[in-house]
């Protein structure tokens, strides 16, 4: 008798047919993963980039499209007429539909334009003096969802009623599952999440950067047993390979993401919210949590579109603060601020935690030697001084890698590399990979930025001049 496998097909303009199965189809047509279309990947990017008006919606499909390639490429998938056959469930075909799941369902949590209004709940959350338990990050958020909506039209009842352990998929996600190689699918310098927003962005931006032989990847990607764990690890033949996606990875992060044109607009915009926050005018974080996650209608409507309402009404006029006024009309008429880069506020490589601490130090001097210097020339005028929580690196070097729990060999997000005599190596160990030598460093983002006005009047005052002769050490 033939079975009938329950498919459905979907036309991503990246990789081509994905195939989703029955759980992945019902989760799907949820108001919890539709709100995904609304939601730009990159932020505000496409200010630059017209093209990168991409969505997280088709970036988690991407994922579990490469996802299911990894798996088929490790020796850890089943066969078609398992995965899309609903009533199997034995551990090899639950373990196959978790990862898919996994690499679906880990940007559920994202906020409005992504990293951009993400940065504005962390950066009020450190502030508050009575912090609440719940760290407030896309994660979190994701984590909650899939644990707590299990009725109708929640994804923890679809998990439950298919047969899939929603906490153990919230711990796959999050990177601490007690199976290792769960964890490095997902969190890793490798994993199938970079293995897709890489080719994607360079895709919707038209920037090269991001681009490397995918192909060639998955085809030495390996699973390898270490005692009772098995490990995420790349044969030898494909190490110029791992170093050419670590170094797209670091280019594209530092060009595009973090200090490229447009991320003066995603902090702009993160600045603005941050206000809101501040004077009751958006969701708490906590709020997000208690009560819109828990209501599907109201989670929904949480997109790029609920920011750009509480943007609307500073435009019309409604609500009146001069700074936040004009950093609204500037974000709205794509005016960029003027970018302070003058030493020690530049962008900087990093080889250890003490030139970083040291460059921290500097760094914050300048910004408020600098803030005082703006004060006096007008008391009402603002500026965004930004130093980020991670710099942009290749790889952990062995400084990072000392201060961890597990052994080096098995850090969850170093890359492996399995050698023709069946040994196991950490990239960073092979002689001849180009990142033994680019992990040791790491590239220090600080940034300083004002209105175009104020930067005119500095310049004309000859503070820019002191600022360059000073010494904040």
């Amino acid at each position: 008798m033939t079975v009938q496998l329950e498919k459905k097909v979907i036309f991503d303009n990246i990789h081509g047919y994905i195939t989703l199965n029955r759980v992945e189809a019902r989760i799907l047509e949820t108001l919890y993963y539709q709100r995904l279309r609304w939601i730009r990947q990159l932020g505000f990017s496409f200010y630059v980039f017209p093209g990168a008006t991409h969505t997280r919606h088709a970036h988690a499909l991407g994922v579990l499209h490469v996802m299911d390639k990894v798996l088929k490429s490790i020796g850890k998938s089943v066969t078609e007429e398992k995965l899309f056959n609903p009533k199997i469930k034995d551990e090899s075909t639950l373990f196959h539909r978790t990862m898919r799941l996994a690499a679906m369902l880990h940007d559920i949590g994202t906020l409005p334009f992504s990293h951009t209004i993400e940065l504005a709940y962390i950066n009020h959350w450190r502030q508050q003096v009575k912090k609440s338990k719940t760290m407030a990050n896309h994660e979190e958020l994701g984590s909650h969802i899939l644990l707590n909506t299990n009725f109708d039209g929640g994804i923890t009842k679809i998990l439950m009623e298919e047969g899939i352990d929603p906490l153990e998929l919230s711990r796959i996600i999050s990177g601490t599952s007690k199976n290792m190689l769960a964890n490095q699918l997902m969190h890793s310098d490798v994993d199938a999440d970079r293995m897709d927003y890489l080719l994607r962005d360079a895709y919707h931006t038209g920037v090269k950067l991001g681009v490397y032989d995918m192909d060639l990847l998955l085809r030495n990607m390996r699973a390898h047993k270490i005692g009772q764990k098995e490990i995420l690890c790349v044969h030898e033949n494909a190490i110029n390979v791992v170093d050419s996606f670590l170094v797209s990875r670091y280019f594209w992060y530092s060009q595009i993401i973090s200090d490229g044109p447009s991320y003066k607009f995603d902090l702009i915009a993160a600045k603005i919210y941050e206000y809101f926050l501040e004077n009751g005018l958006a969701y708490s974080f906590d709020h997000l949590i208690e009560k819109v996650s828990q209501n599907p209608n109201e989670y929904f409507t949480f997109n790029d579109s609920y920011f750009l309402a509480k943007l609307h009404e500073y435009l019309a006029g409604r609500i009146m603060h001069p700074m936040i006024r004009e950093l609204s009309e500037m974000l709205a008429q794509r005016k960029p601020p003027a970018q302070i880069k003058i030493s020690p506020v530049t962008p900087t490589l990093i080889e250890n935690e003490a030139h970083r601490k040291q460059l921290v130090i500097e760094v914050t001097h300048a910004a408020e030697w600098l803030k005082e210097e703006i004060h006096n020339i007008d008391p009402q005028a603002w500026m965004i001084f930004d130093i980020p929580k991670r710099d942009v690196m290749f790889t952990k070097n062995k400084e990072m890698l000392a201060k961890e729990k597990e052994p080096e060999i098995t850090s969850r997000d170093s890359v492996r590399v399995l050698t023709r005599h069946n040994e196991l190596k950490l990239l960073i160990d092979v002689s001849n990979s180009l990142t033994s030598i680019l992990s040791q460093y790491r590239n220090f983002l600080p940034r300083i930025y004002i209105s175009q006005n104020i930067y005119e009047k500095l310049q004309k005052k000859k503070v820019l001049d002191k600022m360059r002769e000073k010494d904040f050490k």
